[in-house]
Protein backbone atom coordinates (compact mmCIF):
# COMPACT_ATOMS: atom_id res chain seq x y z
CA UNK A 1 0.00 0.00 0.00
CA UNK A 2 2.93 2.05 0.96
CA UNK A 3 4.00 2.08 -2.62
CA UNK A 4 0.96 2.67 -4.93
CA UNK A 5 0.81 5.79 -2.19
CA UNK A 6 4.24 6.88 -3.10
CA UNK A 7 3.41 6.16 -7.03
CA UNK A 8 0.71 7.86 -6.94
CA UNK A 9 2.37 10.97 -5.57
CA UNK A 10 5.10 10.91 -8.00
CA UNK A 11 2.15 11.36 -10.55
CA UNK A 12 0.77 14.39 -8.68
CA UNK A 13 -1.80 12.51 -7.28
CA UNK A 14 -3.25 12.16 -3.42
CA UNK A 15 -3.85 8.66 -2.57
CA UNK A 16 -6.17 9.76 -0.05
CA UNK A 17 -8.31 12.10 -2.06
CA UNK A 18 -8.64 9.81 -5.04
CA UNK A 19 -9.96 6.93 -2.83
CA UNK A 20 -12.60 9.13 -0.97
CA UNK A 21 -13.42 10.50 -5.43
CA UNK A 22 -13.90 7.00 -6.11
CA UNK A 23 -15.94 5.69 -3.40
CA UNK A 24 -18.19 8.44 -3.45
CA UNK A 25 -18.76 7.95 -7.86
CA UNK A 26 -19.52 4.00 -6.93
CA UNK A 27 -22.46 5.66 -4.23
CA UNK A 28 -23.21 7.92 -7.13
CA UNK A 29 -23.59 4.92 -9.67
CA UNK A 30 -25.62 3.55 -7.12
CA UNK A 31 -28.15 5.84 -6.33
CA UNK A 32 -28.33 6.67 -10.07
CA UNK A 33 -29.81 2.75 -10.33
CA UNK A 34 -31.66 3.50 -7.24
CA UNK A 35 -33.42 6.16 -8.35
CA UNK A 36 -34.31 4.68 -11.95
CA UNK A 37 -35.42 1.66 -10.27
CA UNK A 38 -37.96 3.70 -7.93
CA UNK A 39 -39.18 5.61 -11.31
CA UNK A 40 -38.21 9.13 -10.25
CA UNK A 41 -38.08 11.24 -13.35
CA UNK A 42 -34.48 12.93 -12.44
CA UNK A 43 -32.37 10.28 -10.94
CA UNK A 44 -29.50 12.40 -11.77
CA UNK A 45 -30.40 14.75 -9.12
CA UNK A 46 -29.73 11.78 -6.66
CA UNK A 47 -25.94 11.48 -7.81
CA UNK A 48 -25.78 14.82 -7.41
CA UNK A 49 -26.82 14.74 -3.90
CA UNK A 50 -24.12 11.69 -3.32
CA UNK A 51 -21.28 14.22 -4.74
CA UNK A 52 -22.71 17.30 -2.47
CA UNK A 53 -23.31 15.09 0.75
CA UNK A 54 -20.75 12.96 1.26
CA UNK A 55 -17.45 13.70 3.96
CA UNK A 56 -14.21 12.18 4.68
CA UNK A 57 -15.17 11.42 8.13
CA UNK A 58 -18.57 9.99 9.96
CA UNK A 59 -19.25 13.12 11.71
CA UNK A 60 -19.41 15.37 9.14
CA UNK A 61 -20.82 13.02 6.90
CA UNK A 62 -23.71 12.15 9.17
CA UNK A 63 -25.01 15.89 9.97
CA UNK A 64 -24.50 17.28 6.36
CA UNK A 65 -26.94 14.45 5.51
CA UNK A 66 -29.73 15.70 7.84
CA UNK A 67 -28.84 19.34 6.83
CA UNK A 68 -29.39 18.55 3.03
CA UNK A 69 -32.40 17.12 3.85
CA UNK A 70 -34.15 19.97 5.93
CA UNK A 71 -32.37 22.73 3.79
CA UNK A 72 -33.94 20.86 0.83
CA UNK A 73 -37.17 19.96 2.27
CA UNK A 74 -37.91 23.76 3.26
CA UNK A 75 -36.16 25.08 -0.33
CA UNK A 76 -39.17 22.75 -2.06
CA UNK A 77 -41.72 23.58 -0.15
CA UNK A 78 -41.17 27.55 -0.21
CA UNK A 79 -40.61 26.71 -4.31
CA UNK A 80 -43.72 25.03 -4.73
CA UNK A 81 -45.64 27.91 -2.67
CA UNK A 82 -44.07 30.57 -5.14
CA UNK A 83 -45.07 28.75 -7.94
CA UNK A 84 -48.62 28.43 -6.52
CA UNK A 85 -49.03 32.28 -6.10
CA UNK A 86 -47.67 33.58 -8.55
CA UNK A 87 -48.75 31.47 -11.28
CA UNK A 88 -46.74 31.95 -14.87
CA UNK A 89 -46.03 35.77 -14.11
CA UNK A 90 -42.54 35.27 -14.79
CA UNK A 91 -41.28 38.91 -12.94
CA UNK A 92 -42.97 38.12 -9.47
CA UNK A 93 -42.10 34.01 -9.52
CA UNK A 94 -38.53 35.44 -9.84
CA UNK A 95 -38.19 38.16 -7.87
CA UNK A 96 -40.14 36.09 -4.53
CA UNK A 97 -37.57 33.69 -5.52
CA UNK A 98 -34.84 36.24 -5.59
CA UNK A 99 -36.18 37.63 -1.98
CA UNK A 100 -36.25 34.15 -0.67
CA UNK A 101 -32.71 33.27 -1.99
CA UNK A 102 -31.12 37.09 -0.91
CA UNK A 103 -32.55 36.23 3.02
CA UNK A 104 -31.24 32.75 2.83
CA UNK A 105 -27.81 33.60 2.34
CA UNK A 106 -28.04 36.60 4.94
CA UNK A 107 -28.64 34.08 7.80
CA UNK A 108 -26.22 31.09 6.25
CA UNK A 109 -23.62 34.03 6.27
CA UNK A 110 -24.27 34.63 10.30
CA UNK A 111 -24.17 31.02 10.91
CA UNK A 112 -21.06 28.66 10.94
CA UNK A 113 -20.84 25.11 9.78
CA UNK A 114 -23.12 22.78 8.11
CA UNK A 115 -26.24 24.86 9.90
CA UNK A 116 -25.01 27.41 7.35
CA UNK A 117 -25.31 24.97 4.79
CA UNK A 118 -28.62 23.92 5.50
CA UNK A 119 -29.68 27.45 5.48
CA UNK A 120 -27.84 28.27 1.77
CA UNK A 121 -29.36 24.94 0.42
CA UNK A 122 -32.81 25.93 1.27
CA UNK A 123 -32.55 28.97 -1.19
CA UNK A 124 -30.99 27.62 -4.00
CA UNK A 125 -33.38 24.36 -3.42
CA UNK A 126 -36.45 26.28 -4.28
CA UNK A 127 -34.73 27.49 -7.38
CA UNK A 128 -34.58 23.97 -8.35
CA UNK A 129 -38.18 23.78 -8.11
CA UNK A 130 -39.44 27.40 -8.99
CA UNK A 131 -36.72 27.18 -12.52
CA UNK A 132 -37.39 23.47 -13.31
CA UNK A 133 -40.90 23.10 -13.21
CA UNK A 134 -42.47 23.53 -16.55
CA UNK A 135 -46.45 24.00 -16.20
CA UNK A 136 -48.17 24.34 -12.75
CA UNK A 137 -49.83 20.60 -13.53
CA UNK A 138 -45.87 19.40 -13.02
CA UNK A 139 -45.57 21.33 -9.85
CA UNK A 140 -46.39 18.61 -7.11
CA UNK A 141 -44.59 16.05 -9.11
CA UNK A 142 -41.43 18.00 -9.35
CA UNK A 143 -41.20 18.68 -5.99
CA UNK A 144 -41.89 15.05 -4.88
CA UNK A 145 -39.46 13.82 -7.02
CA UNK A 146 -36.77 16.53 -6.02
CA UNK A 147 -37.40 15.40 -2.46
CA UNK A 148 -37.05 11.60 -3.26
CA UNK A 149 -34.13 12.16 -5.31
CA UNK A 150 -32.27 13.95 -2.39
CA UNK A 151 -33.20 11.20 -0.16
CA UNK A 152 -32.60 8.52 -2.57
CA UNK A 153 -28.71 10.15 -2.97
CA UNK A 154 -28.39 10.71 1.10
CA UNK A 155 -28.96 7.16 1.89
CA UNK A 156 -26.83 5.91 -0.61
CA UNK A 157 -24.15 8.53 0.75
CA UNK A 158 -24.57 7.42 4.05
CA UNK A 159 -24.57 3.92 3.39
CA UNK A 160 -21.67 3.74 1.36
CA UNK A 161 -19.81 6.42 3.38
CA UNK A 162 -20.20 4.64 6.73
CA UNK A 163 -19.36 1.36 5.61
CA UNK A 164 -15.87 2.95 4.53
CA UNK A 165 -15.25 5.45 6.51
CA UNK A 166 -12.55 4.72 9.24
CA UNK A 167 -14.52 5.67 12.65
CA UNK A 168 -11.04 6.44 14.10
CA UNK A 169 -10.37 9.52 11.92
CA UNK A 170 -12.74 11.16 14.15
CA UNK A 171 -10.12 11.04 16.44
CA UNK A 172 -7.33 12.95 15.15
CA UNK A 173 -8.07 16.55 16.04
CA UNK A 174 -8.90 15.21 19.78
CA UNK A 175 -5.28 13.74 19.88
CA UNK A 176 -3.38 16.50 18.32
CA UNK A 177 -5.26 19.28 20.64
CA UNK A 178 -3.63 16.83 23.15
CA UNK A 179 -0.24 17.08 21.97
CA UNK A 180 -0.43 20.70 21.98
CA UNK A 181 -1.74 21.70 25.30
CA UNK A 182 1.19 19.18 26.22
CA UNK A 183 3.41 20.86 24.53
CA UNK A 184 2.36 24.46 25.27
CA UNK A 185 2.65 22.84 29.23
CA UNK A 186 6.25 22.10 28.67
CA UNK A 187 7.71 25.61 27.28
CA UNK A 188 5.40 27.35 29.96
CA UNK A 189 7.49 25.16 32.21
CA UNK A 190 10.81 26.13 30.85
CA UNK A 191 9.88 30.14 31.05
CA UNK A 192 9.50 29.59 35.07
CA UNK A 193 12.39 27.87 35.20
CA UNK A 194 14.22 30.27 33.54
CA UNK A 195 12.43 33.25 34.39
CA UNK A 196 12.15 34.32 30.73
CA UNK A 197 9.46 34.71 28.68
CA UNK A 198 12.18 34.76 25.15
CA UNK A 199 11.24 31.25 24.29
CA UNK A 200 7.66 31.26 24.56
CA UNK A 201 6.97 32.63 21.64
CA UNK A 202 3.42 33.85 22.65
CA UNK A 203 2.34 34.19 18.51
CA UNK A 204 3.41 30.91 17.11
CA UNK A 205 1.42 29.58 20.59
CA UNK A 206 -1.87 31.16 19.53
CA UNK A 207 -1.09 30.39 15.81
CA UNK A 208 -1.47 26.69 16.46
CA UNK A 209 -4.52 27.18 19.34
CA UNK A 210 -5.95 29.09 16.36
CA UNK A 211 -5.25 26.26 13.58
CA UNK A 212 -6.91 23.53 16.36
CA UNK A 213 -9.94 26.43 16.84
CA UNK A 214 -10.43 26.37 13.15
CA UNK A 215 -11.01 22.72 12.88
CA UNK A 216 -14.07 22.45 15.97
CA UNK A 217 -16.45 23.08 13.58
CA UNK A 218 -16.29 19.42 12.19
CA UNK A 219 -15.18 18.53 15.12
CA UNK A 220 -18.45 19.13 16.50
CA UNK A 221 -20.47 17.05 13.80
CA UNK A 222 -22.72 14.23 13.80
CA UNK A 223 -24.34 14.06 17.38
CA UNK A 224 -24.86 15.75 20.51
CA UNK A 225 -21.85 14.63 22.16
CA UNK A 226 -19.92 15.70 19.20
CA UNK A 227 -20.94 19.20 20.04
CA UNK A 228 -19.99 18.70 23.22
CA UNK A 229 -16.66 17.33 23.08
CA UNK A 230 -16.36 20.69 20.58
CA UNK A 231 -17.44 23.32 23.39
CA UNK A 232 -15.32 21.54 26.13
CA UNK A 233 -12.04 21.78 23.93
CA UNK A 234 -12.86 25.41 23.01
CA UNK A 235 -13.52 26.27 26.48
CA UNK A 236 -9.69 24.93 26.85
CA UNK A 237 -8.31 26.94 23.68
CA UNK A 238 -9.96 30.20 25.25
CA UNK A 239 -8.53 29.51 28.39
CA UNK A 240 -4.71 29.02 26.68
CA UNK A 241 -5.25 32.47 24.41
CA UNK A 242 -6.35 34.51 28.20
CA UNK A 243 -3.51 32.67 29.84
CA UNK A 244 -0.47 33.44 27.13
CA UNK A 245 -2.27 36.84 26.62
CA UNK A 246 -1.68 37.61 30.11
CA UNK A 247 1.78 36.56 30.41
CA UNK A 248 2.59 39.06 27.67
CA UNK A 249 1.33 41.67 29.84
CA UNK A 250 2.21 40.71 33.11
CA UNK A 251 5.36 38.63 32.25
CA UNK A 252 6.85 35.62 34.35
CA UNK A 253 7.96 35.24 37.64
CA UNK A 254 10.85 32.33 38.11
CA UNK A 255 9.49 29.01 39.89
CA UNK A 256 11.15 26.20 39.99
CA UNK A 257 8.62 24.34 41.64
CA UNK A 258 6.16 25.73 39.22
CA UNK A 259 8.27 24.79 36.37
CA UNK A 260 8.22 21.17 38.30
CA UNK A 261 4.21 20.40 38.37
CA UNK A 262 3.76 22.17 34.59
CA UNK A 263 6.19 19.83 33.15
CA UNK A 264 4.46 16.78 35.71
CA UNK A 265 0.92 18.06 33.52
CA UNK A 266 2.67 18.12 30.32
CA UNK A 267 3.73 14.47 30.84
CA UNK A 268 1.00 13.33 32.14
CA UNK A 269 -1.27 15.06 29.44
CA UNK A 270 1.48 13.02 27.09
CA UNK A 271 0.42 9.26 29.24
CA UNK A 272 -3.42 10.29 28.79
CA UNK A 273 -4.35 9.27 32.35
CA UNK A 274 -7.17 11.13 34.10
CA UNK A 275 -5.92 11.05 37.66
CA UNK A 276 -2.68 12.01 36.72
CA UNK A 277 -3.84 14.65 34.91
CA UNK A 278 -6.26 16.06 37.92
CA UNK A 279 -3.67 15.56 40.62
CA UNK A 280 -0.93 17.44 38.27
CA UNK A 281 -3.50 20.23 37.55
CA UNK A 282 -4.25 20.33 41.37
CA UNK A 283 -0.55 20.92 42.35
CA UNK A 284 -0.09 23.57 39.37
CA UNK A 285 -2.66 25.68 40.61
CA UNK A 286 -1.01 25.46 44.32
CA UNK A 287 1.75 26.67 43.18
CA UNK A 288 0.73 29.93 41.65
CA UNK A 289 2.42 32.89 42.88
CA UNK A 290 1.76 35.90 40.70
CA UNK A 291 -2.03 37.13 41.72
CA UNK A 292 -2.41 38.20 38.17
CA UNK A 293 -1.53 35.13 36.63
CA UNK A 294 -3.80 33.04 39.04
CA UNK A 295 -7.58 33.62 37.27
CA UNK A 296 -6.12 32.80 34.30
CA UNK A 297 -4.43 29.10 35.56
CA UNK A 298 -7.62 28.33 37.27
CA UNK A 299 -9.88 28.95 34.36
CA UNK A 300 -7.88 26.65 32.51
CA UNK A 301 -7.58 23.81 35.21
CA UNK A 302 -11.34 24.03 35.72
CA UNK A 303 -11.80 23.56 31.80
CA UNK A 304 -9.57 20.75 31.82
CA UNK A 305 -11.27 19.00 35.18
CA UNK A 306 -14.65 20.01 32.62
CA UNK A 307 -13.14 18.21 29.37
CA UNK A 308 -11.78 15.10 31.92
CA UNK A 309 -15.48 15.10 33.41
CA UNK A 310 -16.89 14.41 29.96
CA UNK A 311 -13.81 12.28 28.42
CA UNK A 312 -14.86 9.82 31.70
CA UNK A 313 -18.69 10.00 31.79
CA UNK A 314 -19.94 11.61 28.58
CA UNK A 315 -21.68 14.47 30.23
CA UNK A 316 -20.30 17.48 31.76
CA UNK A 317 -21.62 19.76 34.70
CA UNK A 318 -24.58 22.13 34.23
CA UNK A 319 -22.75 25.40 34.84
CA UNK A 320 -20.45 24.08 31.90
CA UNK A 321 -23.20 23.34 29.75
CA UNK A 322 -24.50 27.04 30.76
CA UNK A 323 -21.50 28.21 29.91
CA UNK A 324 -21.88 31.05 26.75
CA UNK A 325 -19.20 30.12 24.02
CA UNK A 326 -19.99 32.89 21.86
CA UNK A 327 -18.57 32.81 18.36
CA UNK A 328 -17.95 35.84 15.67
CA UNK A 329 -20.94 36.87 13.23
CA UNK A 330 -20.03 38.70 10.52
CA UNK A 331 -22.82 41.00 10.27
CA UNK A 332 -22.10 43.26 7.68
CA UNK A 333 -20.11 40.67 5.60
CA UNK A 334 -24.11 39.32 5.55
CA UNK A 335 -25.51 42.09 4.17
CA UNK A 336 -23.62 42.71 1.63
CA UNK A 337 -23.83 39.03 0.64
CA UNK A 338 -27.59 39.68 0.42
CA UNK A 339 -27.85 42.88 -1.13
CA UNK A 340 -24.70 40.90 -4.10
CA UNK A 341 -27.51 38.18 -4.24
CA UNK A 342 -30.49 40.58 -4.40
CA UNK A 343 -29.03 42.89 -7.36
CA UNK A 344 -27.96 40.05 -9.39
CA UNK A 345 -31.11 38.01 -9.18
CA UNK A 346 -33.03 40.94 -9.68
CA UNK A 347 -31.37 42.13 -12.69
CA UNK A 348 -31.62 38.22 -14.38
CA UNK A 349 -35.37 38.25 -13.38
CA UNK A 350 -35.98 41.29 -15.21
CA UNK A 351 -34.17 40.38 -18.04
CA UNK A 352 -35.80 37.33 -18.19
CA UNK A 353 -39.58 39.11 -17.85
CA UNK A 354 -38.61 41.16 -20.63
CA UNK A 355 -36.59 38.50 -23.11
CA UNK A 356 -38.65 35.82 -21.98
CA UNK A 357 -35.89 33.37 -22.90
CA UNK A 358 -35.70 29.81 -21.07
CA UNK A 359 -32.27 29.70 -20.86
CA UNK A 360 -32.54 32.69 -18.19
CA UNK A 361 -33.95 29.96 -15.87
CA UNK A 362 -30.82 28.24 -15.96
CA UNK A 363 -28.99 31.41 -15.59
CA UNK A 364 -30.79 32.32 -12.88
CA UNK A 365 -30.52 28.91 -11.25
CA UNK A 366 -27.11 28.95 -11.86
CA UNK A 367 -26.27 32.36 -10.23
CA UNK A 368 -28.73 31.39 -7.19
CA UNK A 369 -26.24 28.72 -6.93
CA UNK A 370 -22.87 30.54 -6.96
CA UNK A 371 -24.03 33.69 -5.33
CA UNK A 372 -25.34 32.02 -1.91
CA UNK A 373 -22.98 28.95 -2.02
CA UNK A 374 -19.43 30.39 -2.14
CA UNK A 375 -20.55 34.04 -0.51
CA UNK A 376 -18.85 32.19 2.36
CA UNK A 377 -15.51 31.62 0.84
CA UNK A 378 -12.42 33.42 1.88
CA UNK A 379 -11.87 34.62 -1.93
CA UNK A 380 -14.94 33.59 -3.76
CA UNK A 381 -13.85 35.24 -6.91
CA UNK A 382 -10.79 33.13 -6.90
CA UNK A 383 -13.01 30.43 -6.46
CA UNK A 384 -15.49 31.08 -9.48
CA UNK A 385 -12.61 30.47 -11.90
CA UNK A 386 -11.87 27.37 -10.70
CA UNK A 387 -15.49 26.53 -10.59
CA UNK A 388 -15.74 27.82 -14.42
CA UNK A 389 -13.31 25.97 -15.54
CA UNK A 390 -14.90 22.69 -13.67
CA UNK A 391 -17.97 23.36 -15.09
CA UNK A 392 -16.81 24.06 -18.93
CA UNK A 393 -15.19 20.76 -18.64
CA UNK A 394 -18.76 19.52 -17.25
CA UNK A 395 -21.02 20.84 -19.76
CA UNK A 396 -18.52 19.70 -22.43
CA UNK A 397 -18.43 16.16 -21.44
CA UNK A 398 -22.49 16.93 -21.30
CA UNK A 399 -23.21 17.23 -24.49
CA UNK A 400 -20.63 15.10 -26.19
CA UNK A 401 -22.56 12.42 -24.36
CA UNK A 402 -25.76 13.96 -25.29
CA UNK A 403 -24.92 13.74 -28.68
CA UNK A 404 -22.75 11.16 -29.54
CA UNK A 405 -24.03 8.50 -27.48
CA UNK A 406 -27.47 8.88 -25.74
CA UNK A 407 -29.12 9.03 -29.22
CA UNK A 408 -27.97 5.60 -29.90
CA UNK A 409 -29.69 4.27 -26.42
CA UNK A 410 -32.56 2.22 -26.34
CA UNK A 411 -33.77 2.49 -22.59
CA UNK A 412 -33.64 4.96 -19.80
CA UNK A 413 -31.05 2.07 -18.17
CA UNK A 414 -29.05 2.27 -21.08
CA UNK A 415 -28.84 6.07 -21.17
CA UNK A 416 -27.88 5.88 -16.78
CA UNK A 417 -25.31 2.79 -17.97
CA UNK A 418 -23.79 5.32 -20.23
CA UNK A 419 -23.02 8.18 -17.43
CA UNK A 420 -21.09 5.66 -14.67
CA UNK A 421 -17.65 5.49 -16.64
CA UNK A 422 -17.55 9.19 -17.05
CA UNK A 423 -19.14 9.15 -13.10
CA UNK A 424 -16.07 6.69 -12.15
CA UNK A 425 -13.59 8.54 -13.83
CA UNK A 426 -14.32 11.52 -11.72
CA UNK A 427 -12.14 10.67 -8.71
CA UNK A 428 -9.01 10.93 -10.77
CA UNK A 429 -9.06 15.14 -11.10
CA UNK A 430 -10.46 15.22 -7.61
CA UNK A 431 -7.36 13.32 -6.51
CA UNK A 432 -4.90 15.67 -8.62
CA UNK A 433 -3.35 18.38 -6.87
CA UNK A 434 -3.64 20.69 -10.38
CA UNK A 435 -7.51 19.52 -11.18
CA UNK A 436 -8.78 19.43 -7.29
CA UNK A 437 -10.40 22.68 -7.40
CA UNK A 438 -12.57 22.46 -10.14
CA UNK A 439 -13.50 18.73 -10.38
CA UNK A 440 -16.47 18.56 -8.27
CA UNK A 441 -18.16 21.52 -10.30
CA UNK A 442 -17.32 19.18 -13.54
CA UNK A 443 -19.32 16.31 -11.55
CA UNK A 444 -22.24 18.45 -10.74
CA UNK A 445 -22.99 20.55 -13.62
CA UNK A 446 -22.33 16.93 -15.57
CA UNK A 447 -24.62 15.55 -13.84
CA UNK A 448 -27.57 18.39 -13.94
CA UNK A 449 -27.19 18.83 -17.76
CA UNK A 450 -28.01 14.81 -18.04
CA UNK A 451 -31.89 14.31 -17.74
CA UNK A 452 -32.30 10.95 -19.49
CA UNK A 453 -35.66 10.52 -21.65
CA UNK A 454 -37.00 8.19 -23.59
CA UNK A 455 -36.39 8.15 -27.34
CA UNK A 456 -33.81 11.01 -26.67
CA UNK A 457 -33.05 13.03 -29.61
CA UNK A 458 -29.92 15.59 -29.49
CA UNK A 459 -31.31 19.54 -30.63
CA UNK A 460 -28.09 20.98 -30.39
CA UNK A 461 -29.47 24.46 -30.56
CA UNK A 462 -31.43 24.19 -27.31
CA UNK A 463 -28.68 21.86 -25.44
CA UNK A 464 -26.05 24.49 -26.48
CA UNK A 465 -28.04 27.62 -25.22
CA UNK A 466 -28.69 25.74 -21.87
CA UNK A 467 -25.32 24.83 -21.36
CA UNK A 468 -23.76 28.31 -22.00
CA UNK A 469 -26.48 30.06 -19.51
CA UNK A 470 -25.71 27.23 -16.61
CA UNK A 471 -21.66 27.70 -16.90
CA UNK A 472 -22.25 32.08 -17.46
CA UNK A 473 -23.80 31.65 -14.10
CA UNK A 474 -19.57 31.63 -12.52
CA UNK A 475 -18.54 34.35 -14.86
CA UNK A 476 -21.29 36.40 -14.25
CA UNK A 477 -21.06 35.59 -9.62
CA UNK A 478 -16.97 36.71 -10.53
CA UNK A 479 -17.79 39.86 -11.68
CA UNK A 480 -20.23 40.05 -9.40
CA UNK A 481 -17.73 39.44 -6.39
CA UNK A 482 -15.19 41.81 -7.63
CA UNK A 483 -17.63 44.46 -8.12
CA UNK A 484 -20.13 44.70 -6.05
CA UNK A 485 -18.48 45.06 -2.05
CA UNK A 486 -15.53 43.34 -3.55
CA UNK A 487 -14.65 40.14 -1.20
CA UNK A 488 -11.18 38.69 -0.31
CA UNK A 489 -9.47 37.65 2.73
CA UNK A 490 -8.33 41.24 3.14
CA UNK A 491 -11.84 42.54 2.85
CA UNK A 492 -12.71 40.15 5.58
CA UNK A 493 -9.93 40.73 8.08
CA UNK A 494 -10.85 44.19 8.10
CA UNK A 495 -14.42 43.80 8.62
CA UNK A 496 -13.23 41.31 11.34
CA UNK A 497 -10.85 44.47 12.81
CA UNK A 498 -13.79 46.70 12.74
CA UNK A 499 -15.42 43.90 14.74
CA UNK A 500 -13.41 43.74 17.55
CA UNK A 501 -13.07 47.08 17.35
CA UNK A 502 -16.57 47.50 18.27
CA UNK A 503 -16.75 45.41 20.58
CA UNK A 504 -13.48 46.72 22.51
CA UNK A 505 -15.32 50.46 22.67
CA UNK A 506 -18.23 48.53 24.13
CA UNK A 507 -16.29 47.23 26.54
CA UNK A 508 -14.39 50.30 27.58
CA UNK A 509 -18.13 52.53 28.05
CA UNK A 510 -20.33 49.71 29.29
CA UNK A 511 -21.17 48.63 32.65
CA UNK A 512 -21.37 44.94 32.37
CA UNK A 513 -22.55 42.13 34.56
CA UNK A 514 -20.62 39.10 35.42
CA UNK A 515 -22.52 37.16 32.51
CA UNK A 516 -21.99 39.80 29.95
CA UNK A 517 -18.24 40.44 30.52
CA UNK A 518 -18.00 36.17 30.18
CA UNK A 519 -20.04 36.40 26.63
CA UNK A 520 -17.46 39.32 25.35
CA UNK A 521 -14.33 37.55 26.52
CA UNK A 522 -15.84 34.59 24.85
CA UNK A 523 -16.39 36.66 21.45
CA UNK A 524 -13.36 38.39 21.55
CA UNK A 525 -11.22 35.46 22.15
CA UNK A 526 -13.00 33.95 19.26
CA UNK A 527 -12.33 37.05 16.69
CA UNK A 528 -9.09 37.02 17.65
CA UNK A 529 -8.68 33.65 16.75
CA UNK A 530 -9.81 34.38 13.32
CA UNK A 531 -7.27 37.07 13.28
CA UNK A 532 -4.61 34.89 13.48
CA UNK A 533 -5.69 32.52 11.27
CA UNK A 534 -6.25 34.85 8.51
CA UNK A 535 -2.72 36.55 9.75
CA UNK A 536 -0.81 33.26 8.86
CA UNK A 537 -2.34 33.52 5.36
CA UNK A 538 -1.69 37.45 4.76
CA UNK A 539 1.74 38.04 6.07
CA UNK A 540 4.36 39.41 8.65
CA UNK A 541 2.68 42.69 8.72
CA UNK A 542 -0.52 41.19 9.90
CA UNK A 543 1.12 38.82 12.43
CA UNK A 544 2.59 42.22 14.37
CA UNK A 545 -0.93 43.34 14.23
CA UNK A 546 -2.63 40.47 15.76
CA UNK A 547 -0.03 40.78 19.01
CA UNK A 548 -1.19 44.42 19.09
CA UNK A 549 -4.92 43.05 19.41
CA UNK A 550 -3.92 40.32 21.62
CA UNK A 551 -2.62 43.17 24.13
CA UNK A 552 -5.36 45.21 23.71
CA UNK A 553 -7.54 42.79 24.06
CA UNK A 554 -6.54 41.18 27.34
CA UNK A 555 -6.02 44.74 28.49
CA UNK A 556 -9.52 45.66 28.26
CA UNK A 557 -10.68 41.83 29.71
CA UNK A 558 -8.09 42.64 32.71
CA UNK A 559 -9.89 45.62 33.64
CA UNK A 560 -13.31 44.09 34.00
CA UNK A 561 -12.48 40.74 35.78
Amino acid sequence: MTAVKAKFAQLGFDYTRFRFGFRTGIAACLSLVFAWALGLEHPQWSAMTVWAVSQPTRGLLLEKAAYRILGTLLGTVVGMLLVVTTGNDIIFMALGLTAWVGLCVYIGNLLHGLVSYGAILAGYSASMVVLLTRTPDALLPLGIDRLLTVFVGVMTALLIGWLFTYSRAEQSLVNQFRRQTAENLRILAQAYKTGSLQQLNSYDRISQLAHLEAQLIEHGTGSPSAHQSAKTIRRILNAQLGLFAQLENKGVIQSKEMSEHLLTCSKSLIDNRSEQIRNALGNVLQHVEHAALLPYFKEFVEASYARLEFRDTGKTARSVRKLSILLHRDWRGARQAALRTLMVMTLISVAWAYTGWFQMAYLLLGASVMLTLFSTSENPAKTMYYVFIGQSFGALTALFVQAFIWPHADSILAMILWLMPIILFAGFPMAHNRTANGAMDFNLVFLLLMQPALHYQFEPLQAISIALAVIAAPILALISYRLLFPTNLRSRQQQLIQALEGDLHQLQTRTLSNSQRQRYKARLYHRLFKLYQMADKLGTKDKLACTRYLLRVQHQVAEHE
